[in-house]
């Protein structure tokens, strides 16, 4: 596995924006942008705009790695930037790192019954079909139950970060919205 595959990073940045400044902060978004694509590592931004009167934009900058999402946190640009940005905010920006997010911070969190369905639907069948498909694939190698199960939750888990649930998220984000 690669370097960037293992430590994928993404950072949470929400900014509460008076309607009337959006314009000035939609450009800043695109030098924002512009700016983090001379990093090494920098795969994207994602931004969440307010609907309406709302003021909170969300935006998911991803990076490779955890290190090099840290270089642009420290970098000169960044802290530039945001210092450019102060006049346009109502209040402090929300910064947030993470190795990667499930469910999409927007402007709210998905109700919790429903992370419980989407975790459940997506583990239920996991949990079922994976042990069953080493004990199969392993049957002649006499592992002992202990590490089939290791091995099981090992798989199970990595198919739920990085095959499952980013995918699934995805393709129910109307109903999670909702």
């Amino acid at each position: 596995m690669n370097e960037g595959t293992a430590d994928q990073a993404t950072l949470l940045v929400q900014h509460a924006i008076a309607p009337a400044d959006r314009g000035r902060y939609e450009a800043w978004i695109a030098v924002v942008t512009l700016e983090c694509q001379r990093f090494v590592g920098f795969q994207g931004v994602a931004v969440m705009r307010p609907k309406r009167k709302e003021t909170l934009y969300t935006l998911l900058v991803h990076f490779s790695t955890h290190a090099q999402l840290q270089t642009w946190l420290g970098s000169q640009q960044r802290s530039r930037l945001v210092n450019e940005l102060q006049p346009l905010l109502l209040h402090a920006e929300r910064v947030e790192a993470g190795m990667g997010l499930w469910f999409m911070p927007a402007m709210r969190q998905p109700r919790p019954f429903k992370q419980f369905l989407l975790t459940l639907s997506a583990i239920y069948p996991l949990s079922q079909g994976v042990p069953m498909l080493l004990r199969w694939l392993t049957r002649d190698w006499g592992l002992p139950p202990a590490l089939q199960q290791l091995c099981a939750t090992v798989l199970l888990v990595w198919l739920m970060v990085y095959v499952v649930m980013p995918r699934y998220v995805k393709a129910v984000s109307g109903w999670l919205s909702r």
